[in-house]
């Protein structure tokens, strides 16, 4: 079993998951980020592809692209937009595994 602690309902929450968790995330150059998963392992996942969808394309701006963290176990920027964890796992590529 797995927690995090939820900002809105300001209360650890307990859920069940065989989903692989990013628990860090770096920006790089080039609009990619370093994603570290729950797994120990470590990931670049380039995010120009996403520039294209609808709302994804204010990535583009370096400073908002700088602000991406961990929201309630997702890669994001804010609440509006984030990255799907199984999309960002399958869809990058490993540098290192501890």
């Amino acid at each position: 079993m797995k927690t995090y602690y939820d900002e809105k309902l300001k209360d650890e929450v307990y859920y069940v998951s065989d989903i692989i968790s990013p628990v860090d995330v770096k920006p790089l150059e080039d609009y990619k980020i370093l994603v570290t998963f729950d797994s120990g392992e470590k990931k670049i996942f380039d995010v120009t592809p996403y520039f294209e969808i609808k709302g994804y394309e204010r990535l583009r701006n370096k400073d908002f692209f700088k602000t991406v963290h961990i929201l309630y176990g997702a890669v994001a920027w804010n609440e509006d937009l984030d990255l799907c964890p199984e999309d960002l796992y399958d869809n990058s590529e490993l540098i290192a595994n501890s």
